[in-house]
């Protein structure tokens, strides 16, 4: 009965984790679609919304703990920290999707933009006919890695400590800790047993599935396998829909007709962030009077000041040459195994179903594992690093590349082996142009996925045994902050390293991903 009982808890616990997932799922792909969209189609949306989900994703999921503390659990004894939880985990899921919706839009055929312009379709229209069938494979090959990323911070989302401050809720994640913490080893075991199970299940019903459906709405493939004659079709069908309906709204209302004055993106951004630490310092400050609040302002001015100049960029220096090496080790396997699958039809039905029930196995539960052997065995304390980067940030490169395989035209294909090219020659001359776009996006995710896996990777409280590189880092420096409870450092910080990441934005990645587009051909 004892046993029963026991297999019945960690049933239910698994249905409480996979219901916040799943809400927070829909939310993501919900939020993707609003931004990737008006992105991929105004480049005056593009330039704010690209660089703000670039940080947005490589903030680690700790420095978004002051919001969901102050912000939603202050709403409701009971619904704000279930709330809050379910904020945390779709911020470990929903930036991949978002960038994978953009770079869907973005890669639409010209061809078939100039015919909803001509049509002078309205904004439903267009979304309902174009724009979400255009997103739909880069949202549906993104769902794997983004369960997998909730899953890798679950135990974080249900168990919110900033110092002394604790809310735990009941899930996979709170008890399989508990088991490890207890030493109860056999229930530890039938739990990791049901999360694998649940694991297959989702993606053998949802994923797969979802995935294989997401086939029928490539747009750039279909319409250079037979680009005249579907252009032709998809125009006008786009034509007759819109003589049935006789109601559109106007494209004069639209962000994706929307003109702005150059300087207004950088003027809309820090309004915009301006509104979100107004906002944010109101439910931090609730009543208090403006003296506490400048007070508190103060401490944040106090806090950059124990961290000096020096100190943040070494920090960065060193986590930055940590996610680089973990990153580069992702390319070397990635790439030639995403060649492989492409190129050989049998191993995509077999390898693909079972990266995807890999790459969605909750990785932390594996983590004190991988952390014990490493010290114990007398290893390297940043191979250990090394690998906790990699598990949260390889299946992202590898899924963006499958995706960008899948767009090559097949008459390339045809002439490549029509002049009998050796497989480098197909490397050089049609995988790696072909994929670029998909390559540079997936680095930036994958990147992004780096710097937000830090905080477990360099330090990490473990029940009673303490993960710590005792090297610099900024993750651990973040984690060092929310164990101590110390919310100016933890946003002194984090401003650090956005403000890094604005600048490697900036410098790097938008301008890799605009060449990438261009060398494809895509306007």
């Amino acid at each position: 009965m004892a046993i029963l009982e026991e297999l019945l808890t960690i049933l239910a616990a698994v249905g409480m984790s996979w219901a916040r997932m799943t809400v927070a799922l829909i939310v993501s792909i919900i939020f993707s679609l609003c931004v990737g969209i008006p992105a991929a189609v105004n480049r005056v949306v593009e330039k704010i919304v690209i660089p703000a989900l670039d940080i947005l994703q490589s903030i680690p999921i700790l420095s978004f703990f002051p919001i969901a503390l102050y912000v939603f659990i202050i709403i409701h004894p009971v619904i704000g920290p279930e709330l809050a939880a379910i904020f945390l985990i779709f911020t470990s899921q929903a930036w991949n999707i978002a960038f994978g919706v953009y770079k869907s839009v973005r890669l639409i055929p010209p061809e078939l933009l100039e015919a909803s312009n001509a049509l002078d379709l309205g904004l439903w229209r267009r979304l309902s006919s174009l724009y979400i069938p255009a997103a739909f494979p880069g949202i549906a090959s993104n769902l794997p890695p983004s369960w997998a990323n909730g899953l890798y911070f679950l135990v974080a989302c249900e168990i919110i400590t900033i110092g002394e401050a604790e809310w735990s809720l009941f899930g996979i994640g709170t008890l399989s800790t508990s088991y490890i913490m207890a030493g109860r080893v056999i229930e530890f075991i039938a739990s990791l047993v049901v999360v694998v199970a649940a694991v297959i299940l989702t993606n053998l019903l949802v994923f797969i599935p979802v995935m294989r459906l997401s086939e029928r709405y490539k747009f750039e493939e279909r319409a250079a396998e037979i680009p005249r004659v579907w252009i032709e079709r998809v125009s006008g069908w786009l034509s007759r829909m819109a003589r049935r309906i006789s109601f559109s709204l106007s494209p004069r209302i639209t962000l994706f007709e929307l003109r702005i004055p150059s300087g207004a993106p950088r003027i809309l951004l820090i309004t915009a962030l301006a509104v979100v630490v107004t906002l944010l310092g109101h439910s931090i400050s609730g009543r208090v009077s403006a003296g506490v609040t400048l007070a508190w302002a103060q401490d944040i001015v106090e806090a950059f000041q124990r961290l000096g100049v020096v100190d943040p960029l070494v920090m960065i220096g060193f986590s930055l040459a940590r996610v680089s090496a973990a990153v580069a080790f992702a390319l070397l396997w990635t790439l030639p195994v995403a060649i492989l699958i492409y190129e050989k039809g049998m191993l995509e039905k077999i390898l693909i179903p079972l990266f995807q029930i890999i790459a969605s196995f909750p990785a932390t539960l594996i983590l004190p594992l991988i952390a014990k052997a490493v010290v114990d065995l007398g290893l390297p304390l940043e191979l250990g690093a090394l690998l906790m980067i990699l598990l949260g940030t390889q299946w992202y490169l590898l899924f963006f590349l499958l995706d960008g395989l899948r767009g090559i035209p097949y008459e390339e294909e045809e002439v490549c082996k029509a002049l009998a090219m050796t497989r480098l020659q197909k490397l050089r001359h049609l995988y790696l142009p072909r994929m670029l776009p998909s390559l540079i996006m997936g680095l930036i995710v994958c990147f992004g996925g780096g710097w937000n896996t830090l905080v477990i990777a360099e330090r990490a409280i473990l029940g009673e045994f303490t993960w710590d590189l005792g090297s610099p880092g900024i993750g651990r420096m973040l984690s060092i902050a929310v164990d101590e409870g110390d919310l100016a450092l933890l946003i002194a910080a984090t401003i650090w390293m956005a403000g890094f990441i604005v600048l490697l934005n900036r410098l790097l990645w938008r301008r890799l991903y605009e060449k990438a587009v261009k060398m494809v051909g895509v306007a």
